[in-house]
């Protein structure tokens, strides 16, 4: 009896005793430490904490085989949202509305699905730090066929309304903004629901970009090169007369200029250029701690913006 206590050992784990023990093998150790279970494993353990550390090891595989295969569909689903849009702009033109409806739908569900966010709460915030942020414009140009699709029947009044108040966040980060307000005002002459139109309209003089000229040169409303020039214009043309008639002439003329830009691709290289090059002076000019719009911090969440 003395001699079988003598070979009794105890469990590093649980505290059991008993005399056959098994390894926990490096492999198995790797795994348990991709659970996250943060307990500290030994060398050893009885049968019944070995069980138990074999069924975590199961499950925190199934978990991983779920979490990838979620990615993957998620992969599958983005790449298809090119052909959803092409599919559906095809339907426009041969002007089966309902089925560019469903085509339309289905690509903002991707977005949606794509960017983890529930259903009907696709917002231009979530491709602010995105290399999507070109999409931008896709999915403005989307709510826009939604909207007048959607018009051509009273039974889906409220998918028009969603489809324009949905349009009207999206819009003010495209540089399609003009064409497509200027377009809405002639729509508004032959809608059958004109008062949704109107607050469209309404939604689109609250929220409008400022910056038409620049925002349609360099793209993305939120670049470094936009985030310049509207602090030249808050910082310095706001504190004159002078300045102020430039910003309310620019404001009045830019829309046209933008139409003109797009058919005179020469002449928008040489302004881009310029106005690369003016961005580069400010730059200089703000890179002074005393003069910076930030205090004596040049970062941004984080990241140096005169980087």
């Amino acid at each position: 009896m003395k001699e079988m206590s003598e070979h009794l050992e105890v469990c590093p784990r649980c505290g059991a005793t008993g005399t056959d023990f098994l390894n926990i093998e490096s492999g198995m150790r790797l795994a348990l430490q991709s659970t996250e279970d943060g307990e500290a494993l030994p060398s050893k353990v009885c049968g019944s904490c070995y069980s138990e550390l074999a069924g975590k090891v199961s499950k925190g595989m199934k978990l991983r085989l779920e979490e990838q295969a979620k990615a993957r569909n998620r992969q599958i689903m983005w790449k298809s949202r090119v052909n959803l849009i092409k599919q559906a702009r095809q339907l426009m033109q041969q002007k089966s509305y309902s089925e560019a409806a469903v085509s339309y739908e289905k690509y903002i569900r991707v977005l949606e699905i794509a960017h983890d966010v529930e259903k009907g709460q696709l917002s231009p915030e979530v491709f602010n730090k995105s290399i999507r942020s070109k999409e931008l414009t896709v999915v403005a140009t989307a709510y826009w066929d939604l909207m007048r699709i959607y018009d051509t029947s009273s039974n889906y009044r409220d998918r028009m309304k969603t489809a324009a108040t949905k349009l009207a966040q999206f819009l003010p980060y495209s540089p399609i903004f003009p064409d497509v307000v200027r377009r809405a005002e002639s729509f508004l002459k032959t809608a059958k629901n004109p008062d949704i139109v109107k607050m469209f309209l309404k939604m689109c003089r609250k929220n409008r970009p400022r910056c038409f000229v620049a925002t349609s040169v360099f793209k993305a409303p939120c670049s470094e090169e936009i985030f310049y020039l509207r602090l030249f214009r808050d910082k310095f043309l706001k504190k004159y007369m002078w300045g102020r008639r430039i910003i309310c002439f620019y404001y009045q003329r830019s829309p046209q200029w933008v139409f003109f830009l797009e058919k005179k691709p020469v002449l928008k290289k040489i302004i881009k250029g310029c106005l690369l090059f003016f961005v580069g002076c400010l730059k200089c000019y703000f890179k002074r701690p005393d003069r910076s719009p930030l205090g004596h911090s040049h970062k941004i969440n984080g990241v140096n913006i005169y980087k």
